[in-house]
């Protein structure tokens, strides 16, 4: 039976901040999906502790702590003198230790569904992946991650641009997606990369669009591929084309490889679009 009236279920969602401009920026995206859910925002800083074994290690974690306290109750403030946000539930946490334990961690105790995070600069798509905390986030949580670089700092719905592979669960991972669609009433593409322009990649296309139209009553949806040799190469032209607001994908625990050794060309474009990541795995479902 077609999913009708299915909203996603988010009644938590983790934003961890360190402060910074990208953060900043990313705020209003966890906001507004608030709003709309009725979620409750849980701001969380960690703290680093590079001084475990300085004599006044505890006095500095005080004092860092306290100084921690203060930007979080200044966010909480700015928020509610909001208006339209003036009534979220906002709560605040600080932890100590490395930032991705500690966010993955916050995310188990609180039931997050969703963590909303900033990313770094537009130094390639591949940077989103390695070498920061955002890429670790990404490559571990259980729970789906929304990445929002400086660019994006007015949130947008409109256009959701889904890739697909056509593997096991992406049929799962594209209800959920619909049915955050139906939130903002936002169009979603469908697309694929298809390596070979050949029968099967067709029968692939045309199947995978009946079971959509079968089983997801969302009318906003249409479906396209494109020949590629590479996939980020593909995804970068995309992308340049259609400026969607958000980029989804699905990942797989023992295939996410997208940004492996073949796929090594930098997609610069992309971090200045929000990106999606949903779990593939079975247990995300169950």
């Amino acid at each position: 039976m077609p999913e009708r009236n299915k909203m996603p279920t988010i009644n938590n969602i983790l934003f961890p901040t360190d402060f910074s401009e990208n953060a900043k920026q990313a705020l209003p995206y966890a906001l507004e999906i608030a709003h709309q859910t009725g979620a409750t925002i849980h701001l969380l800083h960690s703290i680093e502790e590079p001084y475990d074994f300085a004599p006044l290690a505890q006095e500095v974690k005080k004092s860092v702590s306290h100084k921690v306290d203060i930007l979080l109750q200044e966010i909480f403030k700015d928020i509610q003198q909001q208006k339209k946000y003036a009534k979220l539930n906002i709560k605040t946490q600080i932890q100590s230790g490395r930032a991705l334990y500690t966010i993955l961690e916050e995310a188990q105790n609180v039931n997050s569904d969703l963590i909303i995070m900033g990313t770094r600069g537009r130094s390639g798509f591949e940077k989103i992946f390695l070498g920061n905390t955002t890429a670790e986030i990404i490559e571990h949580a259980a729970i789906p991650v929304l990445a929002i670089p400086k660019e994006s700092s007015t949130p947008n719905f409109e256009r959701l641009l889904f890739t697909t592979s056509y593997k096991d669960n992406d049929l799962k991972a594209l209800q959920y997606v619909a049915n955050f669609a139906r939130l903002f009433e936002s169009e979603i593409t469908i697309f694929h990369a298809a390596m070979e322009s050949d029968l099967q990649n067709e029968i692939l296309f045309r199947g995978f669009r009946e079971l959509v139209c079968e089983s997801i009553a969302y009318d906003k949806i249409e479906f396209e591929q494109a020949p590629s040799s590479d996939f980020l190469d593909t995804m970068n032209q995309k992308v340049k084309a259609d400026t969607p607001s958000i980029v989804i994908m699905v990942r797989y625990e023992k295939s996410f490889s997208l940004f492996g050794k073949k796929h090594s060309k930098e997609m610069s474009y992309s971090v200045s679009r929000p990106l999606l990541v949903v779990p593939g795995d079975q247990e995300f479902y169950s």
